[in-house]
């Protein structure tokens, strides 16, 4: 072999190495030759129950071996609240705003009127009470809760 041919040999071989080793890289090295890049993931902001204008939890109070559902939600829970309260049939409205209460018996379907002097002590209580173990510090039990943030 002379000189010319080995250096094309030569020459050829570095060619095909390059390309192999470019085509690998784009193959395996870099996600099947595409790019993917990983999003920074954007911190969610704080918020507490303290800090929420509405909320919606429910509470199971079990007495004698039965178990009752209570469905709780409220809005402008720091001002004067509007409450809503769901269990077994029975639904109870409150506007503390407008000093008025509703009840159901058919599950929402049609209300009366309340006595928003008789209503209001024992179904604010409740809540506040609720709004208080929710928020940070207090919490001891377990479950889930959702607010929202209106600020």
């Amino acid at each position: 072999m002379n000189k010319q041919t080995t250096y094309a040999i030569v020459a050829v071989l570095v060619i095909v190495i390059i390309i192999a080793g470019a085509a690998a890289y784009l193959l395996y090295g870099n996600g099947g030759g595409t790019t993917n890049p990983t999003a920074t993931p954007t911190p969610s902001p704080t918020t507490t129950v303290g800090d929420a204008t509405t909320l919606t939890f429910s509470s199971s109070v079990t007495s004698s071996g039965s178990t009752i559902v209570y469905n709780w939600s409220g809005k402008d829970i720091h001002g004067a609240p509007v409450i809503r309260v769901d269990f077994a049939g029975y639904s109870y409205l409150l506007d503390a705003g407008k000093e008025k209460s509703w009840s159901s018996t058919d599950n929402g379907v049609t209300w009366t009127a309340g006595n928003f002097a008789d209503d209001w002590p024992s179904w604010s209580a409740q809540w506040f009470e609720y709004v208080d173990y929710l928020t940070p510090g207090h919490w001891s039990g377990s479950g889930n809760y959702s607010y929202t943030d209106t600020r």
